[in-house]
């Protein structure tokens, strides 16, 4: 079960801010004609309605989003393509009674549970900030997260095809201290989900035959240090360190001096690493947009993650600074030197 799953269980009464509207599910483009019986863990979803009752910003108490875990739908149409040799059915999405001042999201919950590079909870499959009907590709048993956003600051974790790599924070004063693994958990890396990037511009399909979509610009993505406790702490030698929860991916940049790059390198020391940039680029793989719709395309870069406690020296009064649970995480990149992930569209709003 994974962590989203076991926080939404943690409160039975919860009380929280709710944006109107609902997605229902159906079974025509137009989302007239054939409303679809919707079951969750063999459990009648109320009206057919996925309901956006929890917010990007209920991440203490729901982890970001209403998990719907094992979903089947009665009457679905089958499609000829097929998700990882998998059947896949057609599900359309109602949204109606919005607030345009909003943004609704249906995201797909990754096979490996919790995803340590990504602020969402899952890869984004649909976003609507207007009333409208909305694709979407799912396999029978599929888990699926709703959640909503309001307003340009809260909103802008949703904006992936946005997203670039930035450089690690550094707020250190004076010369970062020398960092170095004092506690490994395991020696054998586990497979993590990074963030998910659009690759390319939202698109408009009018007709048959379906639309598709080519990486025109390269996006990339790098070997990244996770963390989700904050330290602040005075040195011996008497300036202030500071590491601040988050993921700070590491670019290629050598003269850096920041405590998470002196992280960074304790790992690369330990695991016998390198510091790994990945580009997805024109070369890679490409995808057909459903005719009547906007989307744009997306890539879920994988990661082989380490974690371990870090000593990052000692503070004023001698004490050795021990920073605990931090994720270094490497992009798994094939033989072939592509990078390995999940290749996803993202349906939208038009306009």
């Amino acid at each position: 079960m994974s962590l989203i799953h076991l926080l939404s269980l943690v409160l039975l009464y919860p009380t929280y801010a709710t944006a109107s509207g609902g997605f229902v599910a159906y079974g025509d483009f137009n989302c007239q004609e054939q409303k679809l019986d919707v079951w969750s863990d063999g459990v009648t979803v109320p009206d057919s309605t996925l309901r956006t009752d929890y917010s990007i910003k209920d991440w203490n108490s729901h982890a970001g989003g209403h998990y719907y875990e094992n979903l089947t739908f009665s009457e679905a149409v089958k499609t000829n393509h097929t998700l990882d040799e998998a059947p896949i059915q057609v599900v359309w999405w109602k949204l109606e009674e919005v607030d345009r001042t909003c943004q609704y999201v249906i995201m797909k919950d990754s096979p490996r549970g919790w995803q340590v590079l990504n602020k969402l909870p899952g890869d984004e499959i649909v976003r609507a900030s207007r009333e409208g009907c909305y694709y979407s590709a799912l396999r029978p048993g599929d888990n699926l997260i709703t959640s909503f956003c309001c307003g340009q600051d809260d909103c802008a974790i949703v904006e992936i095809e946005k997203q670039h790599v930035t450089n690690p924070k550094d707020t250190t004063t004076g010369e970062a201290p020398k960092c170095s693994i004092v506690n490994s958990y395991s020696s054998t890396p586990t497979v993590e989900d990074g963030p998910q990037i659009g690759i390319t511009r939202s698109q408009g399909c009018e007709a048959p035959p379906a639309c598709s979509h080519s990486v025109s610009e390269s996006q990339s993505f790098s070997t990244a240090v996770s963390h989700f406790q904050s330290y602040t702490w005075t040195s011996e030698t008497g300036f202030e360190a500071t590491f601040e929860s988050g993921v700070d991916f590491l670019v290629d940049d050598r003269s850096h001096a920041g405590i998470s790059y002196s992280i960074g390198q304790s790992f690369m020391d330990e695991t016998g690493t390198t510091l790994t940039v990945g580009n997805i680029t024109s070369s890679s793989e490409g995808s057909r947009q459903v005719p009547g719709t906007y989307a744009f395309y997306s890539f879920t870069p994988q990661y082989n993650c380490w974690k371990a406690d870090v000593s990052c020296g000692k503070d004023k009064d001698g004490n050795e600074m021990i920073l605990k649970d931090v994720n270094f995480c490497q992009p798994i990149i094939s033989t072939s030197g592509d990078a390995a992930g999940t290749f996803r569209m993202v349906y939208v709003s038009d306009g």
